[in-house]
């Protein structure tokens, strides 16, 4: 079954949207692991909070959102690229407004060895 690479940006000034859908979206993703599409799936930060080899990111307190929070990076396993578009539509991080609609990209991938068995380990 083909792989698609999803990149899903956040709107600016999401990161309260992206809290508070949080516990959904997870359990969304449990779910699609749980059948066997959900390959990875991961938050991605912004420039200003990555690790660079000149400075390391900015601190922040342990008990808030990272503010450096940009959006998600997932690799999904289905039948079709119109699968993959119901998938993300219908998960709460389309529905509540945090991933910016109008730069979310699903590309398929090409064939590999092991497609049917990749996991994240």
């Amino acid at each position: 079954m083909p792989l698609y690479f999803i990149y899903g940006p956040d709107y600016p000034g999401a990161v309260q949207k992206r809290l508070a859908a949080r516990p959904a979206h997870l359990t969304m993703g449990a779910e699609s692991g749980k059948k066997g599409e959900k390959v990875f799936g991961r938050g991605f930060l912004s420039q200003e909070y990555s690790h660079t080899e000149a400075a390391p990111p900015p601190s922040f307190p342990s008990d808030q959102a990272n503010p450096g929070m940009a959006g998600s990076g997932m690799i999904y396993r289905f039948k079709t690229l119109d699968d993959a578009w119901k998938r993300i539509k219908a998960d709460p991080y389309w529905t509540e407004g945090v991933w910016d609609k109008e730069k979310m990209t699903i590309v398929e991938l090409m064939e590999g060895p092991n497609d049917e068995t990749m996991q994240v380990v």
